[in-house]
């Protein structure tokens, strides 16, 4: 079901099912609070560039099956 509904929502031109995940750093926020000394900063999320979301391609989503299932 879930795999029919972003074959749906597939923007146009797209050749490939994206999947996405919230980031695991900021928790889909986009931004981060780091202590420097002894004070919070606010900073932008580098892991997903401050979308709040990673985003993978067909191709990693396929090696990590891959990795995880098949060679052990």
């Amino acid at each position: 079901m879930l795999t029919t509904q972003l074959w749906v929502k597939r923007e146009e031109g797209q050749r490939f099912m994206g999947y996405k995940e919230i980031c695991s750093l900021c928790k889909g926020n986009g931004y981060i609070t780091i202590v420097v000394k002894g004070k919070d900063e606010i900073k932008q999320c580098w892991l997903c560039e401050s979308k709040g979301e990673k985003e993978y391609s067909q191709a990693e989503v396929d090696d990590l099956i891959y990795r995880t299932y098949y060679k052990k």
